[in-house]
């Protein structure tokens, strides 16, 4: 068996998370976790499943699309992925208390290593998400932004992020070596 991340928008109405859920069943596919972010565009789920190895990605988007998901976004995992999110994000709040230099770091292991954190001065750009950008007021001055290829950020993921900003504001200056 294989783990897997998957995120897809679902219709955010009765019985659909049971129809995509049915539909991974079929493949033989088990559902480790589910984390449901509201958006505006209908609720995007992302699960964390254990999928037979002769499944590839492709074969698990086709599950997702005939579950009636739309725009699946499908990545390889390993075990870490079996930390639920309270406590991975719990971890990395105290890693940035310990250390606010960490906080890029940090940020990449919140949203994913396909993520890319980049500095602007002066804070030109306002705070928010963008789909695909996340622009966050660095404590030191200027903007932290984040990209991503993959699946646009979700208003979850964007209050994870500036909550985790907030902390590394808060616990006091980075350390001398910090990289900003």
């Amino acid at each position: 068996m294989t783990l897997w991340r998957i995120r897809t928008t679902v219709d955010d109405r009765p019985g659909f998370l049971a129809l995509l859920a049915a539909s991974l069943g079929l493949r033989s596919v088990n559902i480790l976790s589910v984390q449901v972010h509201a958006t505006e565009s209908g609720a995007v789920d992302e699960f964390l499943v254990d999928a037979p190895d002769d499944l590839g990605a492709d074969d698990l988007a086709e599950a997702v699309r005939r579950g009636r998901g739309s725009d699946p976004w499908v990545s390889r995992s390993d075990v870490r992925g079996l930390v639920d999110e309270p406590t991975r994000v719990l971890g990395l709040a105290a890693r940035v208390a310990a250390d606010p230099a960490e906080l890029e770091s940090a940020l990449l292991a919140l949203l994913g290593d396909d993520c890319e954190v980049t500095w602007q001065p002066n804070g030109s750009a306002p705070e928010g998400n963008r789909g695909g950008v996340i622009v966050l007021a660095d404590p030191l001055g200027g903007n932290l932004v984040v990209r991503r290829s993959g699946p646009s950020f979700t208003p979850a993921e964007y209050a994870r992020a500036h909550a985790l900003v907030r902390l590394a504001g808060l616990v006091g200056e980075p350390v001398q070596g910090s990289n900003r």
